[in-house]
């Protein structure tokens, strides 16, 4: 184990700002693509970046660009170092970007040290080394921003979730200092804990994730195949705005004196401090609460392109306090951590520690992932024991579990015409629900469960979660649409960039930068597909992945013939079919459907 010192040394302090540069330049790309496809004002992200972006946007982004030349300056990494050494894989741009940096970095400090970029960079990180050891160092307030839950609705309040955003300087030290602690740690946390770990999983491949969550209960559901199982789910309302800061400060103070024990030479003065000034820099009930009432900050912080503003609020846990008895005066309590801040996972893990020690005392399946847990057994009684063990724990914890749901079948409120008079969807979309039978409906079971991003069937079936499903058919929508909006202005591409353009942008988001040479061994890292690599061959998987298809080729293929309609650019551009560009027919190499379910049966397939 390193001391927290040593988690600050240069490299490590340059490493992390060329990977937040580099995310900003990908960032860039993003909206270079548009750019490049019209020439509308409105979609000049060099001009709109500048008048657009808040005032804590702009600040950002100079401190970072004062620490790193102009993009022209980047040196180019080479074609071998473009892949992979272990994967043989291309590297993500991302990735390319971090080593282009790094290497300018190296170059310009040799070669050029007296570069204002440099001076500025070393003056930077040794500010960083000297603040983390400094007393009287504060971290800043975070600025909070609202994001959105749902669409945008008119004359309505639009509940939002607070997300806080700090300085340069704060988030080097945070981030930094979350690493040291979360590898300090993270032998006290049980394994039924899958979230922020410092962990790896059991094949060696990466740290844990949720995937492995999946994995864990497919395996527990195989031990017991013959038998019926039972679940309870459950999820806190409002985790980040509710846990309180004594609680935290107690389980934390624990942790440090194990940590003293086992390493007394090392001094943890310095992480400590910071722990506890992040802490002190933010608190939900009286940083963010009041923010509801003051119409200012949602005028400035909640409207459109178009200059109309909308009502916005976050919403607490006051009734879920008041009918649990926690506090007598409130308004003396620091409650809330801030959503987005480096520490906060890692809070989560040390606070819900506590409840996970009290349910693995019973004889359940239990796994954690954040402030989600899922209890499995074939015994209804064992899931009961085990929840009123968790639920007793978040009480200790002054923590608000979502009100339980052990009706399956519910009578609805409103008859509806063509629909039985019983319904089990306010059963399905309850957040906390059980102990209930792993089961077919006939059998008085509910067939589904579903846990971080994936649902799983009682017959060993895995799909993705409904609510992700429509995120990703909407995200292709949106894509296509801003395109669509972008050229309909004034384009400045013919028909086939744009088209080609347009289904490579798709493509990428999907199932990552395929290409024909390449399909079939790619391992993109960032893309909907991996995200959902425990899916399995079976109806209701096919189902969901040839839908994806369906709706990406049906949107691409609708502005594919709006573009041939378009009116010539020039009288030289190749508009006719017979001269236009050849377009690859993007179908099973590039589909989800071969990418995320066929591939892997025939990758399996190989292996026997």
């Amino acid at each position: 184990m390193r001391t927290f010192e040593e988690y600050f040394k240069e490299e490590a302090i340059v490493f992390y700002l060329c990977r937040l540069r580099a995310k900003y330049a990908n960032n860039r790309n993003k909206k270079h693509l548009i750019h490049l496809l019209t020439k509308a004002e409105e979609y000049n992200y060099h001009v709109n970046d500048c008048n657009n972006h808040s005032e804590y946007e702009k600040k950002f982004n100079e401190d970072l660009n004062k620490l790193f030349p102009s993009r022209r300056k980047w040196k180019n990494i080479g074609e071998e170092s473009r892949y992979n050494s272990r994967t043989n894989q291309k590297l993500s741009s991302t990735d390319k970007n971090i080593y282009a940096l790094l290497k300018t970095i190296k170059f310009y400090k040799k070669k050029n040290p007296s570069e204002l970029f440099v001076e500025n960079l070393n003056a930077f990180v040794k500010d960083i080394q000297t603040s983390i050891k400094d007393k009287n160092y504060k971290i800043s307030p975070p600025t909070v921003y609202p994001k959105l839950k749902d669409k945008i609705i008119k004359d309505e309040l639009n509940k939002c979730r607070p997300i806080s955003l700090f300085t340069l300087k704060d988030r080097v030290i945070l981030s930094l200092t979350n690493k040291f602690l979360t590898d300090l740690f993270d032998k006290y946390f049980e394994d039924c804990s899958f979230a922020f770990r410092a962990k790896r999983n059991s094949d060696d491949s990466g740290l844990l994730s949720h995937h492995d969550c999946i994995k864990a209960i497919v395996k527990f559901k195989s031990d017991f195949k013959e038998m019926d199982l039972w679940a309870v789910e459950c999820d806190m309302e409002k985790f980040y705005d509710s846990v309180n800061h004594n609680i935290i400060k107690e389980h934390f103070d624990a942790l440090i004196q194990k940590a003293q024990t086992e390493l007394p030479e090392f001094d943890f003065s310095n992480p400590i401090r910071v722990f506890h000034k992040y802490l002190n820099c933010y608190s939900f009930n009286t940083y963010t609460l009041p923010l509801n009432s003051d119409d200012e900050y949602w005028k400035k912080h909640l409207n459109d392109k178009r200059g109309n503003t909308f009502k916005g609020h976050y919403e607490w846990v006051q009734a879920g306090f008041k009918k649990h008895g926690y506090y007598n005066d409130i308004s003396i309590e620091r409650i809330g951590i801030p959503q987005g801040g480096a520490l906060s996972g890692l809070i989560a893990n040390i606070v819900l520690d506590a409840a996970d020690k009290e349910v693995i005392k019973s004889k359940v399946f239990y796994a954690r992932f954040c402030d989600d847990m899922i209890i499995l057994h074939p015994d209804k009684k064992e899931c009961k024991r085990a929840k009123i063990l968790y639920t007793k724990a978040l009480k200790q914890l002054k923590l608000v579990p979502h009100n339980f749901c052990n009706k399956l079948i519910i009578n609805r409120k409103i008859p509806e015409k063509n629909l039985p008079p019983t319904t089990i969807a306010p059963f399905w979309n309850k957040k906390s629900k059980g102990p209930y039978k792993w089961a077919a409906i006939k059998n008085n079971g509910f067939p589904w469960i579903g846990f971080v991003g994936y649902e799983l069937h009682y017959e060993g079936h895995i799909r993705v979660r409904k609510k992700s499903l429509k995120k990703e058919l909407r995200k292709q929508k949106e894509v296509v649409y801003r395109i669509n909006k972008a050229i309909e202005k004034d384009r400045r591409k013919s028909i086939g960039t744009i088209s080609e353009s347009v289904i490579h942008k798709l493509v990428g988001m999907s199932v990552g930068r395929v290409e024909l040479r390449n399909f079939d061994k790619i391992e993109n890292e960032m893309c909907w597909k991996n995200g959902f690599k425990e899916l399995t061959m079976n109806k209701y998987a096919v189902q969901q992945m040839k839908q994806l298809d369906r709706n990406r080729n049906k949107i691409y293929y609708k502005l594919d013939e709006k573009l041939k309609k378009l009116p010539k650019l020039e009288e030289n551009e190749e508009e006719t079919p017979g001269k236009r560009r050849q377009i690859v027919d993007f179908n099973k190499p590039f589909s989800y459907y071969y990418q995320v379910l066929e591939r892997k049966q025939l990758e399996e397939f190989k292996k026997q």
